[in-house]
């Protein structure tokens, strides 16, 4: 049962007790009265607060300003029961301000500039306090306003939208002289739902802030992917251009000794031993050819399919080196091996050989012809086999040492495209391995290659 039917029935049982006591039942009626008028202003707040919950929740779960800002308008309308409204939000305009909601009277609809007391709204943002009066025609506050004397305005109300200690703007409500009169009451009901209209206004330009952050932030993305698309293909250009360079350039002395060595083997006075010795010196040019055309056609075609296959860690090993024991021994290069394991590993044969023979040229230009040595060892981890080369030249400088798997990286050599270290990086990376090099000038070179494929 209602409280206020209580009330009534509590009230009933007393004038029945006191009849025969007019005084008594006088003063229970008075204060019986004072009671449901107190009821009946605490209904009227609990209805208040409650309206004020829905139209927090409402706000808080809208964020396109447009929307907000007339349902925060019609949501004041209807909370103080106002006749007409503005929001208007602060900006560096001249007059400091701009309409950026309204709600005209129902019978003013054809108007659609909005008449508002601009004098009042700068009075309120600028004391940063709410406004209310009950009689604006005659308020001297109100004179110089044409608006309000125009529309017969007789109540109006104004409060500040304030976030934190910045003032956003402000809601203004108003009605004429022949509707109601606000109160004390309505503009501490406005107020408080002003304070949560500011929270709404500004986490809306938070959301519109992050939009327009967002759409910059993908043109930007847009503008870098198209740069970078551009970088590519000039990048691609210029390594065209570096390649054809290196080609040029490690060609000529090949082909200079064919040709020297061609002019000779067509002389007929030509010795036996000579001839022999140019067509050696021929073909040795045409195998360093033949092998930096092989790089060139690595490093372009990216490595290629690996076809794995299993081999004993010893047995292929001796295979790359007695491809490479020749050459080797003509620049007096020792190779010595430390292979404490020799057993089965899945690889992809041709090209590991071809990391080998890169890695064992490396050591061969950096020695030079003074002779050196070169080892290779060869260490079980889990899961994965180790192959370590070690040569005794003379190092690589700190300032080379991080740029040495690069593409076209010649420190050290007299001849070759560069390719070798990078091709061998890319193929044991394809191994799903890694490659590091290690160097002190003076000291030599170490390049450790780890193998994380399956052993056996």
């Amino acid at each position: 049962m209602p409280l206020t039917n209580e009330i009534d029935e509590l009230e009933a049982l007393l004038n029945r007790a006191c009849q025969e006591q007019p005084a008594v039942l006088a003063g229970s009626k008075a204060k019986f009265d004072n009671l449901r008028r107190a009821m009946q202003m605490l209904l009227k707040r609990q209805a208040e607060l409650a309206a004020l919950y829905e139209i927090t929740s409402e706000l808080a779960s809208s964020v396109d300003r447009s929307e907000l800002l007339q349902l925060i308008l019609s949501r004041a309308i209807e909370l103080v029961q106002a006749e007409r409204g503005f929001i208007v939000l602060t900006d560096s305009s001249p007059a400091g301000f701009q309409v950026a909601a309204a709600r005209q009277f129902t019978d003013d609809s054809e108007s659609s500039e909005a008449q508002i007391s601009r004098s009042l709204i700068h009075k309120v943002l600028a004391s940063r306090t709410s406004l209310i009066t009950t009689n604006a025609q005659e308020d001297p506050r109100f004179q110089a306003s044409s608006s309000i004397v125009s529309y017969r305005i007789r109540s109006v109300m104004a409060v500040p939208l304030i976030y934190e200690r910045e003032v956003m703007g402000a809601i203004y409500v108003d009605t004429r002289i022949s509707a109601r009169l606000f109160t004390q009451e309505d503009l501490k009901l406005l107020s408080a739902m002003a304070s949560q209209a500011a929270s709404a206004i500004r986490m809306a330009r938070l959301y519109a802030n992050l939009q327009t952050r967002n759409r910059q932030l993908q043109d930007a993305l847009a503008e870098l992917r198209a740069t970078q698309d551009e970088l590519i293909r000039s990048e691609r250009l210029s390594a065209v251009g570096r390649l054809a360079s290196a080609i040029i350039h490690d060609f000529e002395t090949p082909m200079t000794v064919i040709k020297v060595h061609s002019t000779f083997l067509g002389q007929d006075e030509l010795s036996r031993d000579e001839r022999k010795r140019s067509a050696a010196a021929v073909l040795n040019a045409l195998d360093g050819m033949v092998e930096m055309s092989q790089e060139i056609l690595d490093y372009v075609r990216g490595g290629g399919e690996l076809h794995m296959e299993t081999v004993n860690v010893d047995a292929f090993i001796a295979e790359a080196l007695d491809f490479l024991s020749e050459e080797l021994a003509e620049q007096r290069i020792k190779v010595v091996t430390d292979l404490a394991y020799t057993g089965p590993v899945t690889i992809d044969k041709t090209k590991m050989r071809r990391v080998v023979i890169n890695i064992a040229g490396s050591a061969r230009d950096s020695i030079g012809n003074r002779g050196g040595t070169l080892k290779i060892a060869s260490r079980l981890e889990p899961n994965a086999v180790k192959l370590i080369f070690t040569d005794d030249g003379p190092g690589v400088p700190a300032e080379v040492l991080p740029h040495i798997f690069e593409p076209f990286e010649t420190y050290g050599k007299t001849q070759g495209t560069g390719l070798g270290l990078a091709i061998s990086k890319k193929i044991i990376e394809d191994h799903g391995g890694s490659i590091s090099a290690a160097s002190e000038p003076g000291k030599g070179t170490t390049f450790t290659i780890r193998l994380m494929t399956r052993v056996g």
